[in-house]
């Protein structure tokens, strides 16, 4: 019976304070069917298609959204830019050669809701991801692309939070 009574109390206390949580209101920046756009880099245009599938992959899978292919019918519109994308050595053997590197990507997205006189928000998001290889061999083209891959799904996890913390904050027009 204590149990029940506690269960209540906490049930009343969070629907009684009018809690919600924060993907809540993530969810009603970024909802509907949404219309995903995204500038190509030209010398990161494999990275670029790269966070495009990515904002895809998290629009359907976090947001609960649909994509179109068509800007009128969509209810959001989303714009995906890769800032920039860097490779840092982290670490080397004892004969100096380096065993494990650093992939830090930046991603700018605006996102508005398709309305007439609705403007954009921006945001920046930024992650890394850390790999190693072995000794002897070199880094190649296909472990620098999927370092990116992890890094802007890492960066791209961090935009839920930031959306819901920026549905909060007034637009001054």
């Amino acid at each position: 019976m204590r149990i029940y009574t506690l269960l209540f109390l906490i049930f009343f206390t969070f629907v009684g304070c009018g809690y919600k949580p924060s993907s809540y209101y993530a969810k009603n920046e970024i909802s509907g069917k949404v219309y995903i756009t995204s500038s190509i880099d030209i010398e990161n245009s494999q990275n670029s298609i790269v966070i495009k599938d990515t904002m895809n992959e998290m629009i359907i899978n976090q947001f609960n959204a649909t994509l179109t292919n068509d800007k009128n019918l969509a209810n959001t519109l989303v714009i995906v830019e890769l800032s920039g994308v860097s490779h840092s050595a982290l670490s080397t053997d004892n004969d100096g050669y380096t065993s494990s590197y650093r992939t830090t990507v930046t991603i700018k997205v605006s996102y508005k809701k398709n309305l007439p006189k609705e403007i954009y928000k921006v945001l920046s998001v930024s992650n890394y991801y850390d790999y190693t290889v072995d000794a002897d061999s070199l880094i190649t083209d296909q472990k620098k692309l999927e370092a990116t891959r992890f890094a802007s799904t890492n960066a791209l996890s961090d935009l839920f939070s930031k959306i819901a913390v920026n549905s909060f904050q007034k637009i001054e027009k």
